[in-house]
């Protein structure tokens, strides 16, 4: 195995993906936990996976994700700062008071994104399996952002008794889906009600899991599209996500015409440790 010159660490709510990097930012090995970790059980992670990599005590370790604690007020894109022996950098959470949300995970991405587009001035979409983060980007700055918990409800949904089988696939029949958001949008006030009746088809044995998860998440990115129509509308939008996330939410958009570009969430991941890499380490 070729000596990494540096590592990078993405922590997310589905677990930690560790990449050993060259110093022109190239990922040369990649090795992931897939289960979730809390902030007590980190550095045991980490420290697991490094080792058998070889790497000194002074490699250079740049992290980025779901770190709790010392947020960081917008409008500012936060530098990395000290976490731990096991990871000397890491990019803090992004905060705001008013109304009260933090970023938790998606800092790292935002800032690569900001990297490779200088210029953009527009809003930023980034699903996660939590929260959806939508932020407004201005002269290379966060000016404010807004975080929705799409991926939570629909995660406390599939747990369900009723809903486990049907909401745990990946099909989506993109019609419903669209007609689902189109309804969402312009009567939010009835998602809860137009859940409620899907059970209600569960238990009548009508719905279909295709049926039953192109409504549902359908019912909730609308309604996340209807609280967050003034950040989008008329906007040019950056959707940044991993594939799986992304997919749903750019038909939402482009159902309703909204202009969109596509970006990989690991390419802006990388994007921002590696400008957080030059900058500490030259």
């Amino acid at each position: 195995m070729t000596t990494p010159d540096w590592i990078a660490v993405d922590w997310t709510a589905l677990g930690l993906t560790v990449w050993s990097m060259d110093a022109e930012g190239a990922v040369l090995t990649e090795a992931k936990a897939e289960a979730p970790i809390d902030t007590a059980g980190f550095d045991a992670a980490l420290a697991t996976i490094l080792r058998g990599w070889g790497i000194s005590r002074d490699t250079p370790i740049v992290a980025a994700g779901r770190f709790a604690h010392a947020p960081r007020a917008v409008p500012n894109l936060a530098m990395p700062e000290h976490f731990s022996t096991t990871s000397p950098l890491y990019f803090p959470a992004l905060s705001q008071q008013e109304p009260r949300h933090v970023t938790l995970g998606m800092e790292a991405a935002i800032a690569g994104f900001v990297t490779q587009n200088p210029k953009f001035d527009g809003v930023l979409c980034l699903p996660g399996a939590r929260m959806t983060v939508w932020a407004h980007i201005s002269a290379e700055e966060v000016v404010s952002f807004r975080s929705v918990a799409t991926g939570l409800i629909m995660t406390g949904l599939a747990q369900q008794s009723g809903f486990d089988t049907l909401l745990s696939g990946d099909t989506l029949d993109e019609a419903i889906f669209t007609d689902a958001v189109s309804d969402a949008m312009s009567r939010p006030e009835q998602v809860s009600y137009r859940i409620a009746s899907l059970e209600a088809e569960t238990y009548l044995g009508d719905l279909s899991a295709a049926r039953a998860r192109s409504i549902t998440l359908g019912l909730l990115i609308g309604a996340e599209l209807a609280a967050t129509r003034p950040y989008w509308l008329g906007q040019p939008i950056a959707l940044i996500g991993d594939a799986d996330l992304r997919a749903p939410y750019g038909l939402a958009l482009d159902a309703q015409y909204a202009m969109v570009n596509v970006y990989n969430r690991a390419d802006m991941v990388h994007a921002g440790l590696y400008a957080a890499f030059r900058k500490a380490f030259g």
